[in-house]
């Protein structure tokens, strides 16, 4: 995917006394090359990391839900880490080929990530030996 890079993205939220409205836009809230295929709901246990893989095909979108998470990048030579927390009110643009592990700081964090490729296992890079051999 073209024009993504590996960067937060901000996103605008509505606090009431009643509780917070988080609202996205497919056309305006994220890089119009991103078009939303399939999104899913990640929670966490602290003592665990979870993703540990890169995509050759899915760029991504983290967006922290619940609680503080650590996010560590690889991509070309730079390794990256971003920590995300709800109240900050920005997430994480993930581009293909980058490798990616995520550690939740407590247990039921929840991170939410939108995918513009729908899943196939094929398209997942599972060895770190493997991408860095050929991707990174």
């Amino acid at each position: 995917m073209k024009n993504l890079n590996l960067n937060y993205i901000n996103y605008k939220s509505f606090k009431e006394k009643s509780g917070l409205l988080i609202p996205f836009y497919t056309n305006e809230s994220f890089p119009k090359s991103f078009k939303l295929k399939r999104f899913f709901f990640l929670y966490g246990k602290k003592k665990y990391v979870r993703a540990d893989h890169a995509h050759t095909k899915c760029d991504q979108i983290l967006l922290p839900i619940k609680g503080r998470i650590e996010v560590t990048t690889y991509k070309k030579g730079v390794k990256k880490k971003f920590i995300l927390n709800e109240k900050k009110s920005k997430g994480i643009i993930i581009p293909t080929k980058t490798w990616l592990k995520i550690k939740f700081y407590k247990d039921n964090d929840c991170l939410l990530t939108l995918c513009n490729y729908k899943y196939d296992k094929k398209e997942y890079i599972l060895s770190f030996d493997n991408f860095l051999k050929n991707y990174y």
